[in-house]
């Protein structure tokens, strides 16, 4: 090799070396819970750090908690033009955009946290992500528990059906949430969750239902002096991209992406039934509200009233088909798990 030759090749070595590597892909990832030791924050947390782990850096992720880039349904408007890359919405907010999602906010419709998460990674559950995709247009990765909701107020203890009698109690601005409320006797009062303690604080209203961990994390339980655990509805969390965007990676990102949406939905699963009890203990010995854990008789006398008439109005939004579909989906799981009944 010629002197020249050796010349030119160390000295295209070297410009190699010495060029910038290239730029990551910042991947945007707006949700409604603040930043802190919660489990959006943490499986958020989990996610960006598997898929910048994964990908070798090759793909970034940058969070904003705490509706920073906006409310629920805003940052969902936003996945769908294409600005934001992923977000979170819950089932309620989602309905706007999917109607279908409805069916999974049937009161008492799962017995336990296992047996939706079987739902969720069983049949039933593919056929939600693949038709949220086909009717809206956004990639669904995941499907992820927001909770089991129970009611908060400063009337009185609700221990029965009769007891929410009368009652303001305020809802998410979910069609579903509010019939379950309205065939308990109450009036629904929908408002935004950024405004829901305020109005439950200046008697706007009587009472609200959330996890417990939101009751807590977000204040209520600092202004309420009754609760009951009751765990009326499950709520659902959609992990959600922009379609474009996602098909838009090379095929190793995407299944990097997904995964990492799964591993997001199986950690916020676990920290959301665990947190439950640990919220439930936090709000009774520390911030002094009388906790009543509703039996299993309790539970079936709230399911009575509400399970039939609010089947009715979601069987108008998005069929019987679809309902049944769930129904059917969710008694083979408590076969799976628990074996057929006698």
């Amino acid at each position: 090799m010629t002197f020249t030759l050796r010349t030119t090749f160390t000295a295209a070595a070297i410009a190699l070396l010495a060029a910038p590597p290239a730029l990551a892909e910042e991947i945007k990832f707006a949700f409604e819970m603040f930043e802190g030791d919660n489990p959006e924050y943490n499986a958020a947390t989990a996610f960006k750090d598997y898929v910048e782990n994964k990908s070798n850096g090759e793909l970034t992720v940058r969070l904003f908690p705490g509706n920073q880039m906006g409310s629920v349904r805003e940052t969902t408007e936003m996945v769908q033009q294409g600005t934001l890359e992923m977000t979170l919405p819950s089932d309620g907010a989602f309905a706007g955009f999917y109607p279908p999602i409805q069916a999974w906010s049937m009161p008492y419709l799962f017995q336990s946290a296992p047996v939706a998460w079987q739902v969720m990674q069983g049949e039933f559950g593919r056929w939600t992500l693949e038709d949220i995709h086909a009717q809206t247009g956004m990639k669904a990765l995941a499907l992820s528990q927001n909770g089991f909701r129970s009611f908060m107020n400063n009337e009185k203890q609700i221990v029965t059906p009769a007891d929410l009698e009368g009652m303001k109690i305020r809802t998410m601005e979910s069609p579903v949430y509010m019939e379950m409320v309205e065939a308990l006797g109450a009036d629904a009062t929908p408002i935004a969750g950024s405004e829901a303690v305020m109005a439950l604080q200046q008697g706007v209203v009587d009472g609200l239902e959330s996890p417990p961990p939101v009751h807590l994390a977000g204040g209520a339980a600092d202004v309420s002096d009754f609760m009951t655990l009751n765990e009326h509805v499950f709520g659902l969390h959609i992990v959600i991209a922009n379609d474009d965007w996602f098909n838009g990676l090379s095929p190793a990102h995407q299944k990097i992406v997904t995964d990492g949406a799964k591993l997001f939905a199986s950690i916020e699963n676990v920290e959301k039934t665990a947190g439950d009890w640990q919220a439930i203990r936090v709000i009774e010995e520390e911030k002094g509200v009388q906790v009543h854990v509703s039996t299993p008789d309790e539970k079936q006398q709230f399911r009575d009233a509400v399970y039939e008439p609010v089947r009715a109005f979601v069987s108008e939004q998005v069929g019987d088909d679809i309902l049944e579909r769930i129904e059917a989906a969710v008694a083979q799981a408590e076969t799976e798990l628990y074996g057929p009944t006698e």
